[in-house]
């Protein structure tokens, strides 16, 4: 199990103040809902990839006395099962679907001496289009529930869907950000460029699962 958990970092900080980062113990359990059930479980290890190096960091785990599962601390900078951070996914996937950036282009802008590679690009815009409509969705449903005149909302309900479902993720996912301000201290200082981390937060919390999940990947495999 995985809580999206905001350390109000990016992944060098993290590293550099590991030392004095406050850990949440979770209160209840997502899987059996028992309260009071979590003991440290230590600490693993994830290699997350930037575009120019690979860093090294621990990942706090806590385990439930109830239904002896584990539940990771996972910082909001990372996706899971992924080997990159989640602004260089974001980069790519704003190319492709904000900028509609050729394949070329989305290598040219992104990619530092090779990497990611194409064929991980490409993996990735796939995922993304592939279970953008699921996450808009939920969007406009959330949007349309709490923020009743937000622009993003599709007037014609969520069950239609839009005809660009990536590129209007994307848009959704700044009025959802907006939104969120208002109401959540951890977000306020959340720009444009934190919108995909806002956004994996936050659909964690709904239950929506993996932000860009791998076509055919079952939630045991590694993937790029």
């Amino acid at each position: 199990m995985v809580s999206v958990t905001e350390f109000h970092c990016l992944v060098q900080e993290y590293v550099a103040r590991f030392t004095e980062l406050i850990f949440p113990r979770p209160t209840v359990c997502p899987d059996c809902h028992a309260v009071d059930v979590f003991i440290g479980h230590g600490f693993y290890l994830r290699k997350p990839v930037s575009s120019t190096q690979v860093h090294r960091l621990w990942i706090k785990r806590w385990y439930c006395k109830a239904c002896h599962h584990t539940l990771s601390l996972l910082p909001s900078f990372l996706l899971r099962f992924r080997h990159y951070l989640l602004e260089v996914i974001q980069s790519v996937v704003v190319a492709r679907f904000e900028d509609n950036a050729s394949w070329t282009q989305v290598s040219l802008r992104c990619a530092v001496e090779g990497l990611p590679s194409p064929r991980t690009i490409r993996r990735w815009c796939v995922s993304f289009a592939a279970h953008a409509p699921a996450w808009w969705a939920a969007v406009q449903q959330t949007l349309a529930h709490h923020d009743a005149s937000s622009p993003a909302l599709n007037p014609l309900g969520e069950n239609t869907g839009p005809h660009d479902a990536p590129r209007a993720v994307l848009q959704a996912a700044l009025h959802l950000l907006a939104w969120a301000k208002t109401r959540w201290a951890e977000v306020r200082d959340y720009g444009r460029n934190d919108r995909l981390r806002f956004l994996w937060h936050w659909g964690a919390s709904q239950g929506l699962g993996r932000l860009t999940p791998a076509l055919h990947q079952t939630q045991c495999g590694a993937s790029v």
